[in-house]
C-alpha cells in the first residue's frame, strides 16, 4: 500500500500556524476518507499521574473535550493503554467488551470502534479512537487506518510541544479544569 498522506503537505501544515490543529484536521479528513470514520475522538495520556483527557471530538454534546480522568483497569486499559497496541472491533458485542458507555455508543448509531495508539519512545502519549457502523473495523480497513499512525503520533507530539499546555485539537478551544481529576 502507498501512503494516503502527502508527507510535503504535512512539512507544510507543520512549519505554518496551529500546526497541531492543523495536522489534526489533515488526519481526521484522511481517517474519514480511508477508515469510514463516523465520530473521532482523542485523549492525551499522563501516565505517571495514571489520567487521560479528551482533547478532540466530532461530537462535543456526547463526548466533551477537557477534563482529566483517572484511568481504570480493565479491558480498555489492559489493551490499548497497557498494551499500547491498535484495538478494532466490528460489532456492538466488542465495543460493550471494552466501554462502559457502550449503550451510548450504539444510541449515537455505531457498533464498530478502532483506537490507534501514538507512542513515542515506549510511552503512550495519545490515542485516536474511531467509531463507524456494524462491520466497518475489518482487517483491511484497520491496515489502511495504521497507515496513517505516524501522522497521529505527529499530531500528539505537537500538541505536547513547549508552550501548548492546554491546548486541543479544536482551533481556539483549550482544556476545561486543567489539573482537575475526575473520577
Amino acid at each position: 500500500m502507498s501512503l494516503p498522506y502527502d508527507p510535503q503537505e504535512i512539512s507544510r501544515l507543520v512549519a505554518g500556524p496551529k500546526p497541531a490543529v492543523m495536522v489534526f484536521d489533515y488526519l481526521r479528513a484522511g481517517l474519514k476518507r480511508d477508515a469510514a470514520c463516523g465520530l473521532l475522538t482523542a485523549l492525551v495520556y499522563d501516565m505517571p499521574s495514571m489520567r487521560s483527557c479528551r482533547v478532540f471530538s466530532d461530537d462535543l454534546d456526547a463526548y466533551p473535550v477537557g477534563n482529566y480522568k483517572r484511568l481504570m483497569a480493565g479491558p480498555y486499559f489492559e489493551k490499548v493503554v497497557m498494551g499500547k497496541a491498535p484495538f478494532a472491533t466490528t460489532g456492538i458485542e466488542g465495543v460493550a467488551e471494552l466501554f462502559f458507555d457502550w449503550r451510548k455508543i450504539q444510541e449515537l448509531g455505531f457498533e464498530s470502534s478502532l483506537n490507534i495508539p501514538a507512542v513515542v519512545d515506549g510511552e503512550l502519549i495519545g490515542t485516536a479512537n474511531l467509531l463507524a457502523s456494524k462491520g466497518t473495523y475489518t482487517p483491511m480497513t484497520v491496515a489502511r487506518a495504521l497507515l496513517w499512525q505516524p501522522v497521529i503520533t505527529l499530531a500528539f507530539l505537537l500538541l505536547t510541544r513547549p508552550g501548548a499546555e492546554g491546548e486541543t485539537f479544536h482551533d481556539g478551544l483549550r482544556i476545561a479544569g486543567e489539573g482537575k481529576v475526575e473520577g
